[in-house]
């Protein structure tokens, strides 16, 4: 059969992509680039930043043809060290009817879809999905990092089956393809494996199984998240450029949810913690949401705070611009679980009361989430950003032509280049495992390294010369994009274990011995010292040797395992203090 033509929207689809990867993997395995692109896309709506869609990465041998692993409770997406998954959380002290999302993805460069795919698909999700066969017995058919991937979905699963979560779970096939031209076979197998995956998640009230081709990919790239919204109102007062409106509910509702049903998600990336569930003030908010007889809702309720550049008022409609809604989360959910779920709630008498903040000004947002969380009961952890230090360090990166993400996703909204904007998590490991010869943490705890006080200080701190943060975050962005190179030759398991690891031994021979603050960077920052890339490889070579050496010695089953103990760091520091002296 002749090899059909390139449609034009391949051809588009094709180009963004090798655009795409020039600019971020441009050493890396087109194969690889390409998973991480098409993840990218489809989990868009959820706001991910590159880094937490590359950890969901799991594709390159004994993948089962499982390219990417994402679970998402509640629109978060989950960790290993996700607080849900810990074993000292009840499950009592988690919602009700929480949603938990597990996101399957195959990404083929090839275009066309192929019965062999889904076949390898069911056979995979038939073995992980069931809940009586330990994952750990099936490492002779699948990579650790896909095992531990679906481990968190489980985990999860498991956990909150009391709580009745909303369980759906999505399998994406992408191709650049063309969908119309999917054939009656793979229709069929598309429709075995939705039934298996019923069989095996009887409780999910929704299994997609989905195929996306060149248009449905090229929708996703060009769709952005809108910032600017109307807002209905029924009163207001005006001092200056703000505002204090009362809003009805559903119109409410109607500004924070989108056209599908879902929650504006973007919406609320300022916001300095997620949705806290099941607790006790949560209950008083759906209770006197639920009860229509009881005093007016916003008597009962401290509303919630806009920022936005712009507001502006016409027939009790507001039109407002950047919005990020700072304070009012745990509200704003009750009212989006309450009108979904009984939308005869509404009325025209129950209302929020909205405060509306026009500013540009960063360190005046920063003092205004503060402030209105302030109000609550609230640990020091979740107002992080709004820290003195990390507004230092966000105006110092904007100097050397680099983006601070210290309010997630703002740079990412306004188009910058992803491969010069790093996050809050990512410096912090970065300075954990280069500044504190502390690897193992930053492995370990991936969203939770800098929940506690005394994780949190010795890593940020204003002594600490910004020149210091700017150079661990270059060479830290440098050593990922390493790892991921044809170059680097690492597995799946090399790649999401041994990046901080690669990064502290970079340190050591920089410094000719390990520094163990971050104080220590000062002179290698100072002189922006780098490691040549010869250099970079034989030290990762070295690196890949002395693991395999470690977990035959200690008799340690897998190399996570071993990446997450500060005695493999210690080892590690140990085989780089022996090669020196010799």
């Amino acid at each position: 059969m002749a090899r059909q033509p390139r449609t034009n929207a391949q051809t588009l689809l094709m180009r963004i992509f090798e655009s795409w990867r020039i600019e971020k993997f441009p050493d890396a395995p087109e194969s690889f680039a390409f998973e991480v692109f098409v993840s990218e896309l489809v989990m868009r709506s959820y706001g991910l930043q590159l880094d937490e869609v590359e950890a969901g990465v799991v594709g390159g041998g004994q993948d089962g043809a499982i390219d990417s692993v994402y679970t998402i409770f509640d629109d978060v997406l989950l960790d290993e060290d996700s607080e849900v998954l810990s074993p000292s959380r009840k499950p009592s002290e988690f919602g009700q009817n929480r949603s938990l999302d597990l996101w399957i993805i195959q990404a083929k460069r090839t275009p066309g879809f192929a019965e062999e795919a889904i076949d390898k698909l069911e056979n995979s999700l038939r073995r992980l999905l069931d809940l009586s066969q330990d994952l750990d017995e099936l490492s002779a058919l699948y990579n650790s990092t896909v095992l531990n991937r679906v481990r968190i979905f489980r985990t999860a699963w498991e956990k909150l089956l009391v709580r009745r979560p909303r369980i759906r779970v999505h399998v994406i096939y992408a191709t650049p393809g063309d969908v119309r031209n999917i054939t009656p076979q793979v229709e069929s197998k598309i429709a075995l494996l939705r039934s298996v995956i019923q069989g095996s998640v009887p409780d999910a009230g929704n299994v997609e199984v989905a195929t996306m081709g060149d248009k449905e990919l090229l929708a996703r790239y060009n769709d952005r998240p809108s910032y600017t919204l109307p807002m209905r109102y029924q009163e207001s007062a005006t001092s200056g450029q703000s505002h204090v409106a009362l809003v009805r509910l559903k119109d409410y509702y109607d500004l924070i949810v989108d056209e599908n049903g879902r929650l504006r998600r973007h919406l609320f990336e300022w916001n300095v913690r997620d949705y806290q569930g099941n607790v006790a003030v949560n209950q008083d908010i759906r209770r006197s949401l639920t009860t229509p007889d009881g005093p007016e809702f916003w008597w009962l309720n401290n509303g919630v705070t806009i920022l936005c550049g712009e507001a502006t008022s016409a027939g009790k409609t507001y039109s407002l611009s950047d919005i990020q809604i700072v304070n009012g989360l745990q509200t704003s959910h009750e009212i989006y679980d309450a009108l979904r779920d009984s939308p005869t709630l509404d009325d025209e008498t129950r209302m929020i009361l909205v405060r509306i903040i026009v500013t540009d000004d960063a360190e005046t947002r920063d003092q205004v989430i503060r402030a209105t969380n302030r109000q609550t009961n609230i640990d020091d952890a979740s107002l992080r950003a709004t820290d003195e230090v990390q507004r230092n360090i966000e105006n110092f990166f904007l100097t050397q032509g680099w983006y601070y993400d210290r309010r997630k996703n703002y740079y990412k909204n306004e188009g910058k280049d992803s491969s010069k904007i790093v996050g809050i998590p990512l410096l912090g490991a970065a300075i954990t495992a280069m500044g504190l010869a502390r690897p193992d943490k930053a492995r370990g705890k991936p969203s939770s390294l800098l929940k506690k006080n005394e994780d949190y200080r010795p890593v940020f701190d204003r002594s600490i010369p910004l020149e210091v943060y700017f150079w661990a975050a270059k060479t830290q962005r440098m050593i990922d994009t390493f790892i991921v190179s044809e170059t680097a030759a690492a597995t799946v398991m090399e790649k999401s274990n041994l990046k901080y690891h690669l990064a502290m031994l970079v340190v050591e021979a920089l410094n000719g011995g390990p520094v163990r603050s971050p104080h220590g960077l000062r002179f290698i920052a100072g002189q922006d010292l780098i490691i040549d890339s010869g250099d970079l490889a034989t030290l990762f070579e070295q690196l890949k040797r002395w693991a395999s050496s470690y977990l035959a010695a200690e008799n340690v089953e897998t190399l996570e395992r071993a990446a997450k103990t500060h005695r493999f760091t210690e080892y590690l520091l140990r085989c780089a203090a022996e090669k020196r002296a010799n």
